[in-house]
């Protein structure tokens, strides 16, 4: 009895010699690991975090220079453009610089979860807006006719616009439109085969004035990107009806402050617009011939 209680103290001695020596090697290999173990997390949450900084809620809405379109890419035989821009809303940081590489020209503006909701009213509200303006322009030109427009044709014309005009909202195009019908009505050319550029903005109203819209600087912006000559502007500085600068005096101000090369036209009627144009070759040769 006696000797198998010296044989397990002399066991119980040897393990422990065993785990004593072992236990300063046990300990170096946690502090060698310690280190690693560190570096490796904070390698894992650096990209964790700007993942997660990326995608926390952030909405803006921007706006950026987009272009001049003809309105014969909406079936229309003129040559006359309306200018479009392009429009947002993001609502992250990732989003917000896949337009910024979109669109470099982009402005940012701050705003909150509500802008979406907004954003997609004002689609639904556009797309009526465009189909408004779309049958004004429709039935300014034809009161420019000689010949009387029955009231099926107009119909006609118009859904036909409406099906090519699809990809664009808002009524801004409604003043160029109406203006390349009355060119493709009466067979006229205002752009003299080219030799002009001729754009603009501004609704078309039923007693064929022209409307304010929004996105002046950007639209002109767009026009100078591309070269135009002319560019048509609502006439409302006596009549503007909403906060700021009416589209007269703002684009009056862009062009000055940022010395743009087109001449900006400002119109109250689409009869003024073609007034203009229907001297715009006269008033040119006045000049060569002057010069």
């Amino acid at each position: 009895m006696l000797s198998n209680l010296i044989q397990t103290q002399y066991i119980f001695q040897e393990w422990k010699k065993v785990i004593i020596m072992h236990a300063p090697q046990q300990a170096a290999k946690k502090r060698r690991y310690l280190p690693e173990i560190i570096i490796t997390c904070i390698i894992l949450l650096i990209p964790i975090s700007a993942v997660t900084y990326c995608f926390i809620p952030r909405y803006y809405t921007y706006i950026a220079p987009g272009e001049i379109v003809s309105v014969r890419d909406i079936g229309v035989h003129g040559s006359v453009h309306f200018c479009y821009v392009r429009e947002g809303l993001v609502s992250n940081l990732f989003e917000k610089w896949s337009a910024e590489l979109a669109s470099p020209d982009a402005e940012f503006e701050p705003t909150d979860a509500s802008a979406e909701e907004d954003f997609i009213s004002m689609e639904e509200t556009g797309a009526d807006d465009r189909d408004d303006t779309i049958y004004n322009a429709l039935t300014s030109a034809a009161d420019q006719a000689q010949t009387p427009v029955s009231d099926s044709e107009l119909e006609q014309r118009w859904d036909t616009i409406i099906a090519e005009a699809s990809n664009y909202y808002g009524d801004s195009l409604g003043l160029m439109l109406s203006i390349g019908l009355v060119e493709e009505t009466q067979h006229q050319d205002f752009s003299k085969n080219g030799k002009y550029i001729i754009a603009g903005t501004g609704t078309i109203e039923a007693d064929h004035t022209v409307g304010s819209v929004g996105a002046i600087r950007t639209k002109l912006l767009t026009a100078e990107q591309s070269d135009a000559d002319f560019f048509f502007v609502p006439k409302d500085k006596d009549n503007f009806q909403y906060e700021g600068l009416s589209n007269e005096e703002e684009a009056e101000q862009v062009k000055q402050e940022l010395d743009l090369k087109l001449q900006v036209v400002p119109v109250a009627t689409i009869e003024e617009a073609l007034y203009f144009l229907a001297g715009l070759n006269s008033s040119q040769q006045n000049l060569n011939d002057h010069a």
